[in-house]
């Protein structure tokens, strides 16, 4: 195995970068029903008349302990798991892969549809570009597209995306999504998550879930696939200050554990139903999270989670190898079944030392301890239908089109999503010199020298929307003028018919720019961080040329420099790019054209100087727009976008952030000792480039509250208050609008006992609707504000507390409009509503 092991070390999304196992064609899945005849009528567990747990015993007893170790091992071979995984002929037990990838579409191959053609998954954005969306109808949306097509995929056997031989028939299992905290912007896998925010985390992964386990419309008694939350907890390093994922112990207090890192997970198991699980390959203090008794004790006996866990790849191994938490494997193997609830390894550990844990010279773990990981992963099975008989009447999931893949309505939705996910961030009016100087009607007015967009532009008319018979002809530059891996981000699986890492069937920027310009010139420029010789003296020249028209600057960063197992150091705009930006800009203001940023990148890069600079008139966010990112920027860009409306989900800040702290110390609220602003919207007490949440739009609306309430509202625990509030669309286009509702405690809580952290949250959000308005139209949304459940703050030994006094309750576009109403709670004391969920365990 060792022989084997890629340079990247365990990657659990990209089986092209992990162990490789030799070449093994036996793992592929013959048949994926259990119970086919005649065992249908001779074992018990195949009996639909029994309860689903009683048909689980059955099984269970009829198990022996040598075929237990392939059931709890995931991948089939990928991460160094042997494979094949789960089948047992004698039982008629057909193999199961824990495992497929799901983070913004099925991680599989393509398949034929019932004309012949090729049918790949559909991809949507990355999870960056669609937390910008602030919209939970979608994220529910693609959870079901996602599970619908995954049913589909392993009906015509799909197996895993990648280049190794041996990947495995996939499962119905999605390893996602993933609800970790954009913490620090230097973390590699920011384009992964939502948000830096809690809340928007947990909706975000409460809908997916629903959308994915459930299909209501098709068969509401059993599930239609699995999700499995990643990671759990307090994962957000991969390489930094010495440390490395597999040996970073994450010291965490109790606030910042039930303010940060619990919510997200708690909202996604408690209200998402959530059935999976996995947990991460760091410590949290000091013990390993996949052998961490008391993460698994808040799943379980806080929340009541009924599901299965998983490690991460290689997770299990790192108990004993990395952290040295173990001496052993067997001692890893009892480590993290007995304590850490870890029922699945995706790893070869379980397979090698499993038996002898359980009945060697140095077994430390009880065949209940067994019977447990068995029980709790069987019974998904069961729930998935893969018992049961297959007629289409009563199971109705084992009847799933191969047309279904990849439809057109299904492309629809990801479009949608693309187009929601941008964020305006600037487009300053235009008033070049050869304008502001001229007078009206003088020679030099109307010159013949400038663009068509200059001769019939009025002074102070905005850079975007670009006007199509005024933009005849346009320069893209940049290193993403021709992206199309960098749209799609990571975690991907197959997209085009020729198969996998190919990318042809994806509209490049430029390329989708060419269906409204009728001459589009491209010029790199510079590439991702370095530059190219002579490269900004042709952009300049282009940039200069009299047919120019309007220049599109498509710059970024991409996967060589953040990525799964690779934070960066820098979260600067790289320096060739700031180069190519300044002298492009400066070129095209003499002309009077307009210059417009596009930003690809997973984490936020500082755009300081781009923001300040004159010269470059409009700013707009695409994060990793996914596989329609390039037709959506460019309908963007020419107006041609009824939904844009999206808001920053993370901070933007100025490239000297990273001076202020370490990557690996995991604080979020501000020191004065060290000179710590703080992290995040929440607490970060600097001047952000842009604010958390701030996103401009091509139309205008405004907020109003809808009905007069006290002023303040008075309230107590276990009240509700009910907030209604009308956004009316002011301006002359169609556009989208998000309304988010902030709490801010109140100014006494500064000086209460116990409550040191807390006293530096600025604001928190708790809840937020988008809507679609035509010009002139008004939509009401509602909120309901549950005193008890939202206006609480964290002890500093991580209870929530309900806390008397003033709090200030805001509903804010992120932008110019707000409605802001002040809520009182009485008492004279806080009220703890909520224990921390750790503090008996």
């Amino acid at each position: 195995m060792a022989q084997n092991m890629s340079k990247l070390g365990y990657i659990s999304g990209t089986t092209g970068a992990v162990p490789i196992p030799a070449s093994n064609v036996t793992n592929r899945t013959i048949s994926t029903r259990a119970c086919r005849p005649p065992f249908d009528r001779m074992k018990a567990w195949c009996d639909v008349t029994l309860s689903i747990d009683e048909r689980v015993e059955s099984l269970i007893d009829a198990i022996s302990l040598d075929e237990i170790p392939p059931l709890l091992t995931a991948r089939e071979g990928g991460g160094g798991s042997p494979g094949p995984s789960g089948a047992i002929p004698r039982l008629n037990l057909p193999e199961y892969d824990w495992g497929v990838n799901c983070i913004h579409g099925v991680q599989t191959n393509c398949i034929h549809n019932s004309s012949g053609a090729v049918s790949c998954p559909t991809s949507f954005p990355n999870p960056n570009a669609l937390g910008a969306g602030f919209n939970s109808s979608m994220w529910h949306e693609m959870g079901r597209i996602i599970g619908w097509e995954l049913r589909s995929l392993w009906l015509h056997g799909a197996t895993e995306a990648g280049t190794w031989s041996g990947r495995p028939h996939a499962g119905l299992d999605c390893w996602s999504p993933n609800i970790n905290i954009a913490r620090d912007p230097r973390w590699g896998r920011n384009q992964e998550v939502p948000s830096e925010d809690p809340t928007l985390n947990g909706v975000f992964g409460a809908m997916y879930t629903q959308g994915l386990q459930r299909n209501m419309g098709v068969d509401p008694k059993r599930l239609q696939a699995v999700v499995t939350l990643k990671h759990w907890d307090a994962y957000t390093l991969e390489d930094a200050d010495g440390f490395t994922r597999h040996n970073f112990d994450a010291q965490v207090d109790a606030y910042t554990l039930s303010d940060t890192y619990l919510p997200a997970w708690h909202t996604s198991v408690v209200e998402g139903g959530a059935r999976g699980v996995m947990c991460s390959y760091n410590a949290l203090n000091g013990v390993p999270a996949c052998a961490n008794k008391m993460l698994d004790q808040i799943l379980r006996s806080k929340w009541n989670f009924s599901g299965y866990v998983t490690s991460d790849t290689g997770a299990v191994s790192d108990i004993y190898m990395k952290h040295k938490y173990r001496a052993d494997g067997i001692g890893a193997t009892c480590a993290a079944l007995d304590d850490g609830g870890c029922d699945i390894n995706s790893g070869p550990v379980y397979h090698s030392y499993l038996v002898p844990a359980v009945a060697g010279a140095k077994a430390c773990m009880s065949n209940e301890t067994l019977r447990r990981a068995l029980r709790r992963t069987l019974k998904l099975r069961f729930e998935l239908g893969l018992f049961d008989p297959v007629d289409a009447s009563s199971n109705p999931l084992w009847h799933v089109s191969a047309d279904e893949v990849g439809s057109a309505s299904s492309h629809a939705t990801s479009m949608l999503a693309a187009l929601e996910g941008l964020v305006l961030l600037k487009n300053d009016p235009l008033g070049y010199p050869a304008l502001q100087h001229a007078s009206p009607g003088s020679a030099s007015y109307i010159s013949s020298t400038l663009p068509p967009f200059g001769r019939s532009m009025k002074v102070n008319r905005k850079p975007l929307p670009l006007v199509q018979n005024e933009t005849r002809s346009l320069l893209v530059v940049g290193p993403h003028a021709n992206a199309k891996g960098a749209l799609v981000g990571n975690y991907l699986g197959v997209l085009c018919p020729e198969g996998f890492g190919k990318f042809d069937c994806v509209v490049s920027p430029a390329a989708a720019l060419a269906r409204y310009a009728a001459n589009v010139t491209v010029v790199e420029g510079s590439g991702i961080t370095s530059a190219i010789a002579g490269g900004i003296e042709a952009a300049v020249a282009a940039s200069s040329e009299p047919s120019v028209d309007a220049v599109v600057l498509m710059l970024g960063i991409d996967e060589s420099i953040e990525a799964e197992s690779r934070d960066r150091s820098s979260i600067d705009l790289p320096a060739p790019q700031h180069d190519l930006a300044t002298a492009v800009a400066a070129a095209a203001a003499k002309r009077g054209v307009p210059v417009v940023l596009v930003l690809l990148n997973g984490g936020m890069v500082a755009i300081a100087e781009e923001k300040a600079n004159s010269n470059i008139g409009a700013i707009l966010e695409a994060f990793y727009p996914g596989f329609f990112g390039g037709t959506a920027i460019a309908r963007t860009l020419f107006g041609d976008n009824d939904h844009l409306g999206g808001k920053l989900p993370w901070t933007i800040y100025a490239s000297n952030f990273v001076d202020s702290v370490n990557m690996s110390d995991m604080s979020m609220v501000p020191s004065l000792e060290s000179h710590f602003a703080g992290r995040t919207y929440k607490y970060y007490r600097g001047e952000p480039t842009y604010s958390s949440f701030f996103g401009l739009s091509l139309t205008s609306f405004t907020l109003t509250q809808r009905v007069a309430l006290a002023d303040p509202i008075r309230a107590a625990l276990g009240d509700v208050i009910s907030f209604a509030i009308d956004v009316t669309n002011t301006g002359g286009t169609t556009g989208d609008e998000v309304v988010m509702a902030f709490f801010a405690p109140p100014k006494s809580a500064a000086s209460l006992a116990g409550f040191s952290n807390a006293s530096h949250l600025m604001r928190q959000l708790w809840s937020f609707q988008r809507v679609h308005l035509v010009p002139g139209a008004v939509a009401t949304v509602h909120f309901s504000l549950d005193i008890s459940a939202t206006l609480r703050l964290v002890s500093d030994s991580g209870d929530y507390a309900s806390v008397p006094g003033d709090w200030t309750v805001t509903f804010s576009n992120g932008n110019d409009q707000a409605v802001a109403k002040v809520v009182h709670v009485a008492g004279s004391a806080p009220t703890i509503v909520e224990a921390f969920p750790g503090a008996e365990l």
